[in-house]
């Protein structure tokens, strides 16, 4: 950093092509020492290029944006510094929730084979648990992940391996 700039009010002046600052202090810094200090009433400052449209960008949720949008934009947060584990967490799951699909239907084939003894009230009402059961996992997952208690593509991807694994053993379990 080589400058800061403190002001109580700013406005874009059209006339100027500029922001005009008023009420505050510009600090110029060389190295860990300071170089400058001065305080203005109003002033403007040449270096400050970017106008209002700069600073306005479009606000759109992680769910609006596809693949490729929303990891751009996750790059471009991240050269700001600001933190993106909550963004790279929807990221993963753009690839993960689709995957569900497969690891629903390896996990319905066991329950299948069992409905015969059963009726089929009881394997919709079992399909509508078990596809309950993987959103509250899901959505457990995702707030670890949220939470930087697990990595980003683990949490996205753990619901699905849980789900691949128990429906892999009970597929082992089902008698012939």
């Amino acid at each position: 950093m080589t400058r800061r700039i403190f002001a109580e009010h700013a406005h874009w002046d059209s006339g100027l092509n500029r922001f005009v600052f008023s009420q505050g202090w510009s600090r110029s810094f060389n190295g860990s020492a300071i170089e400058d200090f001065h305080t203005f009433d109003v002033s403007t400052f040449a270096e400050l290029t970017e106008n209002p449209v700069y600073f306005k960008k479009e606000v759109k949720q992680s769910s609006e944006m596809n693949y490729s949008e929303l990891s751009h934009y996750i790059d471009d947060l991240q050269q700001g510094g600001f933190e993106v584990v909550r963004l790279k967490v929807q990221l993963y799951k753009k690839f993960s929730f689709p995957v569900i699909t497969l690891i629903m239907a390896v996990l319905a084939v066991p329950f299948s084979l069992r409905a015969a003894h059963r009726g089929p009230l009881t394997g919709v009402a079992m399909a509508l648990g078990i596809g309950i059961i993987y959103f509250v996992v899901s959505g457990l997952f995702e707030a670890m992940g949220n939470i930087s208690q697990l990595p980003p593509a683990l949490a996205a991807w753990s619901p699905d391996l849980v789900f691949a694994l128990v429906g892999g053993y009970l597929i082992l379990k089902v008698p012939t």
